[in-house]
């Protein structure tokens, strides 16, 4: 070997060293660990803001129920005032002679000490149905919370598979890549041997470029998706997001009826709904009590002198105390009870045809995804059969083609079923698992299981 044969052996080593030294990771350094769905489900549980929304609405109608029982509770007030009262000259007074006489002003140094209490006795029944109200409404809330974390998570099971959809058919592409590289590679050796044709070449390099491009799309949808999951969980870098891509998954066969059945009585938000209409009922009833008597009672205590008490005795001399017991009727209220009972009336009426119609939409949306985890199955089963079919045929038409008896068009072909079958798998079970948190959050079970 001469001088420049070995300095070229080893410009070519110390290439490849350098070049290996850069790919491999430092010392100390790992990739960052894929997440894992209950990982991605549980970040979104804290970050996202349409939960902490849900949560704060639900603190607001709990608040709103302490306040009506507040209203069974009589109140109670204390007092306490001072100041200095100037009064000015009076006006001209005659004496007993017919004599003018002018008052001067004078000022004093004033203390006031009061204690009251009142209560309501009997209000129409006015509480005990804002009460009533009050406690739908909480309930209500609660229920929309509990929804909105299983729609929540299923909107993250939706992206994380949607993410697991894209990384699997990228690898597919990119292995179609590879497979069209090879065959192209493998043509262009023929063609220097005679055994294909410039033809041929063409058609390899046409189908080369494709997974170029595919591979392309792939990436573009892979990263989309990771952004979409990034934006549930709230994460700045979306684009280090890392799944797992093992498709654990049982196929199940849900029954339309029985699934309906049991949303009618679990779905979370059907279950708000049906409070909602609750509350409006006891609205109505709270508006009535306009037309009916209220009965109160109350106590009032009072202490004022121009000099402070001695050791804060307000209950020693100059006080005064009262207590007062009233029935109020209101005669004409210039049609306020009527206004408010056929307001109330309307906003049952509401309540009653929104849950109507969510009832309706949910059956609907039940009935669809049942449909769509059947076809999702059969489709999975289908394209696993034809995945290995695939594979048979593609080595049958490259050996043919070896051969002389087949063409490259044929080769082609069966390469473009094979990652077609392969991506029709992916699909099929990313979007039974889609169509199964889907259908989780429509009937009210727990979305993880």
């Amino acid at each position: 070997m001469n001088n420049a044969s070995c300095r070229a052996v080893i410009g070519a080593a110390v290439l490849a060293f350098v070049c290996a030294s850069a790919a491999a990771p430092a010392p100390g350094a790992a990739e960052a660990a894929p997440l894992s769905l209950e990982e991605c489900i549980a970040l979104a549980q804290r970050n996202n803001p349409d939960i902490a929304v849900a949560g704060e609405t639900f603190v607001k109608a709990e608040s709103g129920l302490l306040a009506s029982y507040g209203r069974l509770l009589p109140g109670f007030s204390l007092g306490f005032y001072t100041g200095h009262r100037f009064y000015g000259p009076s006006s001209v007074q005659f004496d007993a002679s017919g004599r003018p006489v002018v008052q001067d002003g004078f000022d004093y140094e004033d203390f006031t000490f009061r204690m009251s209490s009142d209560i309501q006795i009997f209000d129409g029944g006015e509480t005990m149905n804002r009460i009533r109200a009050s406690k739908a409404s909480r309930n209500a809330a609660r229920e929309g919370l509990n929804y909105r974390r299983s729609y929540v998570e299923a909107q993250v099971i939706r992206a994380y598979y949607n993410v697991v959809r894209y990384r699997m058919l990228r690898t597919v592409a990119e292995e179609s890549g590879d497979l069209a590289k090879r065959n192209l590679e493998r043509t262009e050796a023929l063609l220097e041997v005679g055994s294909a044709t410039r033809a041929d070449v063409l058609k390899a390099r046409v189908r080369h470029s494709n997974t170029r491009i595919d591979v392309i799309d792939a990436t573009n949808a892979l990263e989309i998706a990771r952004e979409e999951l990034g934006a549930l969980l709230r994460l700045e870098d979306a684009h280090s997001i890392e799944v797992d891509t093992a498709l654990a998954l049982e196929f199940k066969s849900p029954d339309a009826a029985a699934e309906i059945a049991y949303a009618r009585t679990h779905r979370p938000d059907l279950r708000g709904l049906a409070y909602n209409v609750e509350s409006a009922g006891a609205g109505i009833a709270a508006a009535r009590s306009g037309w009916l008597p209220s009965l109160g009672a109350s106590f009032n205590y009072n202490w004022n002198d121009r000099t402070m008490a001695e050791n804060l005795n307000f209950f020693d001399s100059e006080y005064a105390w009262s207590v007062t017991a009233y029935v109020s009727v209101d005669v004409f209220d210039r049609f306020l009870t009527t206004a408010s009972v056929r307001t109330a009336k309307a906003d049952h009426r509401i309540a009653q045809h929104t849950y109507d119609k969510t009832k309706l939409d949910a059956e609907k949306q039940i009935k669809q995804l049942v449909l769509t985890m059947v076809q999702t199955r059969e489709r999975s089963a289908v394209a696993s059969e034809t995945v290995e079919q695939a594979r048979e045929d593609l080595r049958l038409a490259e050996e043919r083609y070896r051969l002389g008896a087949g063409t490259m068009l044929e080769t082609i072909d069966a390469q473009v079923a094979l990652v077609r079958a392969k991506a029709d798998v992916i699909q099929a079970k990313c979007d039974y698992l889609i169509a199964e948190a889907d259908l989780a959050v429509a009937t009210g079970r727990n979305v993880r299981e």
